[in-house]
């Protein structure tokens, strides 16, 4: 017989099996599940009895956690969800009633992996070579699943092996973690490729979910701009075109490296481009660094790929998870490289001047002057840097791609798109 829809802990202590004893005082249980950036991490929450009679957590103790979940979605339907391994790194007590909190992170704190800074040079080498060599002197192994990135030299400058590795791994568009004592490196671009896991609606969150979508901090193209380290020439390299260019100033070995470097700096601005965050009932499969796919939402339908994933189990037996993800559609993949590119010349006129004023959104300007409101993009690209230049004057640090414009300042509108004549118009004009 089954005793209905269950999701419990499983708890190993210092490599002891402490789940029995632990399930008659588990309070919550939380696991934050992490594509990249941040150390997995977990929170367990104890009532008095627990803790209270001769045993007490330590920093630094080992624990590995799983949510084992019974009869789930029907009869039979059981699955786990491996958390990892984690280090204990803070411990609290609160009441009434008193209850003891143990939080874990899944990064070595005690080891020279996350805690003695390096200087170091590093000189004809591969990613996953020096990922490789940092791992074997933290004791850990390592998983790369990307391909193989050539490093002419690179400094590691007062910086633990953590902080660097990860910020190698950004350079060049790759995703970094720790789960299970190993340092898990991937492609975030292969990965925002595979299959989705799950197929989600609106009926699935229960009307708890968030959709968004944002113009400011985007980009439609970058250029990098670096001094070749043979020559000591600068160069330029340009990938992507369109009006908001994110320009970057990078060490670069080469055209090709510098390439990399763009792309992986626009991708990861552009994460944030479309986002979807919600709650729903715990479902297998959800796991950071997967795709789902949302439907029957309307606009927000479509691929995405989990940035993040927080799973929690109560005392009770009762699961949520709460998602965060970006849309997979916008990312740039290939681009070519354009060295030292000849500065594109705006077009020439006609232009016709436009005075801002109170209430004006280069939207609206666009509608009203030029009858399509898409065209803001081309207002602004026409009058980036004067835009920009009054947002700074007005204390502004950018204009956010022209979402900041004051009354006064001086715009160049360009020619209204001309409506299609009708047709036998030019017989009727000839009679």
């Amino acid at each position: 017989m089954s005793n209905g829809r269950r999701a419990t802990v499983g708890t190993v202590y210092g490599g002891s099996n402490v789940t029995r004893f632990l399930s008659n005082y588990m309070e919550s249980f939380s696991y934050t599940d992490v594509a990249s950036g941040e150390s997995d991490s977990i929170s367990l929450s104890l009532m008095d009895g627990a803790w209270s009679q001769g045993w007490f957590p330590g920093k630094g103790d080992r624990i590995a956690n799983v949510c084992l979940f019974s009869d789930w979605d029907a009869e039979g339907d059981s699955w786990t969800l491996n958390c990892g391994n984690f280090e204990v790194d803070d411990i609290s007590i609160s009441g009434k009633p008193r209850t003891l909190t143990i939080g874990g992170t899944s990064i070595p704190m005690d080891q020279a992996f996350n805690a003695e800074e390096r200087t170091k040079t590093w000189e004809d080498v591969t990613l996953q070579e020096v990922g490789m060599e940092i791992a074997a002197r933290s004791g850990i192994a390592l998983y790369y699943d990307a391909g193989s990135i050539p490093i002419k030299t690179k400094e590691q400058n007062e910086q633990t092996d953590c902080k660097f590795l990860y910020s190698l791994c950004q350079q060049y568009g790759l995703a970094m973690k720790v789960f299970y004592d190993r340092i898990i490196i991937f492609d975030e671009t292969a990965y925002e490729a595979r299959a989705s896991v799950a197929t989600l609606s609106e009926r699935d969150f229960n009307n708890n979910w968030n959709f968004n979508t944002t113009l400011s901090g985007t980009y439609t193209g970058a250029k990098l701009s670096y001094s070749d380290p043979g020559t000591g020439k600068d160069h330029t390299v340009e990938v992507g075109i369109g009006p908001r260019i994110l320009k970057i100033n990078k060490e670069a070995d080469s055209a090709e490296d510098a390439r990399k470097k763009a792309l992986a700096e626009l991708n990861n601005a552009n994460k944030k481009a479309i986002t979807f965050s919600g709650t729903l009932r715990a479902r297998n499969g959800l796991v950071a660094g997967a795709c789902i796919t949302l439907t029957g939402f309307g606009v927000p339908d479509g691929n995405y790929y989990l940035d993040k994933v927080v799973t929690k189990v109560t005392g009770k037996g009762a699961s949520q998870q709460s998602i965060t993800a970006h849309y997979t559609g916008g990312r740039a993949v290939d681009g070519k490289i354009a060295l030292d590119p000849i500065a594109r010349q705006e077009p020439e006129g006609p232009y016709t001047d436009y005075t801002v004023v109170k209430g004006d959104t280069l939207w609206t300007i666009a509608q009203k002057h030029l009858g399509d409101p898409l065209r803001y993009q081309e207002i602004y690209g026409i009058n980036k840097e004067t835009i920009e230049t009054e947002a700074q004057a007005r204390g502004k640090e950018d204009s956010g791609d022209g979402h900041w414009i004051f009354p006064g300042t001086i715009l160049k509108l360009p020619p209204k798109e001309q409506e299609p004549e009708e047709e036998g118009q030019d017989e009727r004009d000839n009679t």
